[in-house]
This record gives structure tokens, C-alpha cells and sequence, in this order.
């Protein structure tokens, strides 16, 4: 431009500067003095003009940023989809499976944009994980730890004394609450249930499986009360008493839009309706998808069974294999609803297991199909393959394609989450803020021991730190010790243990057998409760037990948990001790409830036995009955 000068102002003009000749005033005529007053004038003018269009534009800038500062704060923080599934074995995602009988290409790539953790553990079995998920807490700390869950009927639930669980420190965090999905936490009260603990919206299943496309549960022992358990809620629903309004049309109304939907299919639906009806100028969005897949029944679709890999030829994983698929195809549809909405990239994505995976075994051969390769042991279990599960999280902020080899438990996602949108949790946590790992801040987890499992009735217990575990008692309340591969091909059998044991025999009855066991271990803790030589909170020396009793084992370097330490050389038997009086310690903080019955009713044996169930609730359709709070 030369000696051009070239000014861009903040309002998209461009002005250039050239230099004019200078007039003097005095050598003008009176028509050249008028007309250069008219051009002072119109030049005036144009300076007005433009003061009133630059204060305009401020004001209207002004008014814009006290609008947006006082929009709510969910605008700077991400929207957060938990899935939960149930039943999931260590080798039964694509990124672990090591025989090529799994397939779940969505999960895997999730996966790779965020961390995955390889050093993640859930509990034993259903109730217990969840309990531990919603709470931030040890299961123990509240009565609800051990193989056992919820089961219908039962007059219990996640104690109330649990007062702040993840719904409602989302909720305080400015989130509205979804649960789509399975519950299994308790619903013999309306306060038990999930529109009572903190979601603003339910649509699920109270229990802990249900048939597939019927959507109706029966505990094994009791098949006559068999019942329905589908049921949607909202918190704005709730009479003056409490209670959730539930009316007899919209029960009749569920069962028949239910009836033969695929349960996998009817909660993606569900979440995929509310990932595009949720009202992003209002609240971020706090959405938990609990699916039941591959939890037994074995009930997969056709189109799933057909993209299973050629090579799973065993009806039985193939089934479950098919599960997997199903799974895998509902995690696609949630994410594609959230970049419809251009909401997935400011989305907190957490993928999780409850438990290790349901093997089948010396108990049962027909209806499980899940495999923890190479751990040992089965859901169920507190070795590796009953409590070590997949996980991983990706979104913003979150570091991409990083695997951590650090400790993380599953009580770590409530003040991980909390820490993520600025809330603090009312209660004493065992849960760990671990957002520094996540997002890279930190090299190492903030977690470097957990306590997996406390259990006096049971006579269990086991402790990880750094990279030693140690079991007190016996690790498996089910004969599931050993190493199970998938059952690929037809005709497949497991190996024998690595303890030269045969696993045999097959056919035994599943829930028979479980009982027993139950009823052996329950007998045995009421005997001896007031026996201080016994009681758990009362063993002082580690010398009380014997060898079979203690294990230690090197995780890093035997995962599969084969070489018990404890015997072998002397120089762990200190580290065991020392291993041992923390877990002491930890005894005393126990709970001295093993499950709720009622509401103050700590009668131990009643809260095991079958026949103390109460049945389901009359039906509404076809005498079909419903499982739905009673007391």
C-alpha cells in the first residue's frame, strides 16, 4: 500500500489514512468557508452516527456476556454417560479376548480414545459393586459386602444411612439424573428405589436379571413367584406420602408395549430418547445405562448370533458371544445419539463391568458362558477373575489412546466424578479422586491399596497393595478355584485344575447347590458370632491361622494367582502380617449388619433364608404379576 496506512477496526471496516494538503482559513471566500462548515457539520454527523453505533454494539455485547455469565454452570462442565455391564468377563471384551470369540469393535475404539484401565476392580457380584459404585464406599462399611445379592422378595436394601450417592452429588453438581437400566439395590420401599436415591428418572428393572424378552423374574428356589419387573418413574411423581405414584393403566401399559422387546434393545431406546429430548440450555446430563447383557438368561437375538466370529461353534458361548455383540451395537447407538446432538465430544464416557464373569463349572454347564482369562476363578469368587474387570473412560479433558497400569476400584468413579464437577461429598469416602490420572496431571494413581472384600459371615476377606494380595479364608464361597478357557468349539470340556483336581460333575442343580452352601456358611457364622476366639474383630495374631487359611500372592508377576507366597519363603510372612493387621483395623469399622431386613430388623438368618421371601404383588394383566414395593 505504500505510504498508505490501513486501519481495521473492531467492527469489519477498513479506513486508509492519506496525507491532504493544508487550507488556510483566512484565504477562503465566504461560499468556501460555508461550504466547509456544512462538511464540519456533515462531518459531525458521521461522528455521531458512528458513537451511537459503537455504543450500541457495547451495549449489545454488555448484555450478551451478563446473559451468558448468568447462564447456569453446566455450560462449562461435560455432559456423563455411565454403562454398566452385568456379568462381563475379564477375556470377554475385544481389546482382552485372546482366542477371538468376542467382537466389540465400538467398545474398543472407545476405548482407544481414552484410558483404559487395566488394573480395575469391581466386587464379587452384582448388589455389592453397585453398592460400592453409588456410594464412593466399601460395601462392608454398610452391611451389603459378600457373594450374595439382592434377591426378589427380599424386605432390604442400600441402607438409607447411605445418604449421598452419585445421582445425588451429580445433582448438586447442577445435573439432571437419568437411570435407565437394572437397579438391584433394594425396592420392598419406595425409598429403596432409584427415584428415591437421587435419579430424576427411572426406567428399569429393580432385581438382578429377568427372561430377556418377557421381562419376567423369579428367584430359583420359588418359581411360582414369578412376576414382572419393568417399570418407569419420574421424581415429580410422588404422592404427599412418599410413595411413587404408580396407577394400574400405566402398569397394563408397560406390560403390553413390552411384551417380546428385547430388554437390550428397549433401555438403548430408552437412553437414546433421552440423550435427544434432554434440554441442554437447562442441565448438563448425568446418564447411568446398567444393562443386564451377557448376565444369564442366554437369550440372544439372530441378527447378533450371525455376526459372532466364525470360529465359537459351543452353543453356549456362542450365545454369550452374541451378548457381547448386542452390547457392543447398543454402546454404538448411545454414542451416535450424542454426536447427533453435538454433545459426544463434551461427553464423559465410562465404560465398566460389576464383577468377573459367570463361568461355567464344576456347578453349572448350561446357562453362563462367561470366561476371565487368565485369571482364576469366576464371578461369585474373590480371586482375580471374580473381582478384576474391564474399564475404561474417555472425553474432555480425558488423556487418548493410554492404557494405565495403575490401582483404580470402582468406589474411585463417585469422587473422581465429584472432583470433575466441583462437588464435595458429604461422606467419608473410600473412593479416591483419581481425575489427575485421567487427565494425565499425575503419573500414578492416588490409590495405591484397596480393600476387595470384608466378609464375616463368609469368613473372607482380601487386601491389595502395591502389587501383593492377600486372601484370609476361602476365597471361593462356589468351588470356582481354577483357570477357565472359553468353551469355543462343540463339544469343548474345561481343563483340569491346575491343582490336579477334576472339574466334575456337570449337571449338578445350580441354585441347590448354591444354597446349600449359603445355608453351610450362614449356620456356621450364627454359631460362632459371640465365639471371640472366631469372630472376625476379635483375631489378634496371624499365627490363629493356619497356611490353608492364608494366601499372598505377587500380582505382577503371577496374575493368574498360582504360587501362593505365604508358604514358600519366610521373608513374606512379614509383609502378610503387616497386610493382615491392616485389614484388622479395617474389622473394626465394620458394619455389624450383613444385610437389612425391614427397616431395623438385623435378624441375619432371615435375611438369607428363601422362605421368608414375600411374593410378588397382584398383576394387572393376564394375572401377570409385578415385583414392586410392598412395605
Amino acid at each position: 500500500m505504500g505510504e498508505e496506512k490501513i486501519h481495521n477496526n473492531n467492527h469489519g471496516y477498513t479506513s486508509v489514512d492519506v496525507k491532504k494538503p493544508e487550507t488556510k482559513r483566512s484565504q477562503m471566500t465566504f461560499r468556501e468557508r460555508w461550504c466547509s462548515c456544512s462538511r464540519g457539520v456533515e462531518r459531525n454527523h458521521y461522528i455521531l452516527l458512528f458513537l451511537c453505533i459503537v455504543i450500541v454494539i457495547a451495549v449489545t455485547l454488555s448484555i450478551t456476556i451478563i446473559y451468558l455469565s448468568g447462564k447456569n454452570e453446566h455450560e462449562k462442565k461435560p455432559h456423563v454417560v455411565l454403562v454398566i455391564a452385568d456379568d462381563m468377563g475379564y477375556n470377554d471384551i475385544g481389546y482382552y479376548n485372546k482366542f477371538g470369540d468376542i467382537s466389540t469393535p465400538h467398545l474398543d475404539k472407545l476405548a482407544s480414545e481414552g484410558v483404559r484401565l487395566d488394573k480395575y476392580y469391581g466386587q464379587s457380584i452384582c448388589t455389592p459393586a453397585r453398592a460400592a459404585l453409588f456410594t464412593g464406599r466399601y460395601p462392608y462399611r454398610y452391611g451389603m459386602q459378600g457373594a450374595r445379592p439382592i434377591v426378589y422378595g427380599a424386605k432390604f436394601g442400600l441402607p438409607l444411612s447411605e445418604e449421598q450417592l452419585l445421582p445425588q452429588v451429580m445433582k448438586e453438581g447442577g445435573y439432571s439424573t437419568y437411570l435407565v437400566g437394572k437397579w438391584h439395590l433394594g425396592y420392598s420401599k419406595w425409598d429403596y428405589t432409584p427415584i428415591k436415591r437421587g435419579f430424576d428418572y427411572f426406567y428399569g428393572m429393580y432385581g438382578g436379571f429377568a427372561d430377556y424378552y418377557t421381562h419376567i423374574s423369579a428367584e430359583p428356589e420359588s418359581p411360582d413367584n414369578a412376576a414382572f419387573d419393568l417399570h418407569e418413574h419420574f421424581a415429580d411423581n410422588i404422592t404427599s406420602t412418599g410413595e411413587v405414584r404408580e396407577t394400574d393403566d400405566q402398569n397394563v401399559e408397560l406390560i403390553r408395549d413390552t411384551w417380546q422387546d428385547y430388554s437390550e434393545k428397549l433401555f438403548t431406546d430408552k437412553a437414546v430418547q433421552i440423550i435427544r429430548d434432554h434440554d441442554i440450555e437447562k442441565s448438563s446430563l448425568f446418564l447411568t445405562v446398567s444393562y443386564m447383557n451377557p448376565h444369564s438368561p442366554l437369550q440372544a437375538l439372530k441378527d447378533d448370533l450371525r455376526r459372532v466370529p466364525d470360529n465359537v461353534t459351543n452353543s453356549i458361548r456362542k450365545k454369550f458371544s452374541a451378548l457381547m455383540v448386542s452390547l457392543d451395537t447398543g454402546v454404538q447407538q448411545l454414542t451416535e445419539a450424542l454426536k447427533s446432538r453435538n454433545m459426544y465430544d463434551n461427553t464423559i464416557f465410562i465404560f465398566t463391568g460389576d464383577n468377573g464373569g459367570a463361568v461355567q463349572g464344576p456347578i453349572n454347564s448350561n446357562s453362563l458362558g462367561g470366561t476371565n482369562w487368565p485369571l482364576r476363578g469366576s464371578k461369585w469368587t474373590i480371586w482375580e477373575g471374580g473381582v478384576k474387570v474391564p474399564a475404561f473412560v474417555r472425553g474432555p479433558g480425558i488423556t487418548p489412546n493410554a492404557k494405565s497400569q495403575d490401582l483404580f476400584h470402582i468406589t474411585d468413579w463417585l469422587p473422581t466424578l465429584a472432583g470433575l464437577v466441583g462437588v464435595t461429598p458429604k461422606m467419608k469416602l473410600d473412593g479416591v479422586d483419581q481425575s489427575g490420572l485421567l487427565k494425565g496431571t499425575t503419573n500414578t494413581s492416588a490409590r495405591q491399596d484397596l480393600v476387595l472384600e470384608l466378609d464375616p459371615a463368609y469368613q473372607q476377606a482380601a487386601y491389595i497393595k502395591d502389587n501383593y494380595k492377600i486372601i484370609l479364608g476361602d476365597p471361593s464361597p462356589k468351588p470356582y478355584d481354577d483357570i477357565y478357557p472359553p468353551l469355543t468349539k462343540e463339544g469343548d470340556t474345561w481343563y483340569k485344575s491346575f491343582e490336579n483336581t477334576t472339574i466334575n460333575p456337570y449337571g449338578r442343580d445350580m441354585y441347590a447347590e448354591f444354597s446349600k452352601l449359603c445355608d453351610e456358611k450362614i449356620e456356621t457364622y450364627q454359631q460362632k458370632l459371640d465365639d471371640t476366639s472366631f469372630n472376625f474383630k476379635n483375631i489378634q495374631s496371624i499365627a490363629e491361622f493356619d497356611h490353608t487359611n492364608i494366601r499372598l500372592y505377587d500380582l505382577e508377576n503371577d496374575p493368574s494367582e498360582k504360587h501362593d507366597l505365604f508358604t514358600s519363603q519366610e521373608r513374606y510372612k512379614t509383609l502378610a502380617r503387616d497386610m493382615y493387621d491392616y485389614l484388622g483395623e479395617q474389622s473394626k469399622q465394620m458394619s455389624d449388619l450383613i444385610f437389612f431386613v425391614g427397616e431395623d430388623n438385623r435378624d441375619v438368618t432371615n435375611a438369607y433364608k428363601r422362605y421368608t421371601l414375600d411374593p410378588p404383588l397382584p398383576g394387572d394383566i393376564d394375572h401377570i404379576n409385578k415385583w414392586r414395593p410392598w412395605l
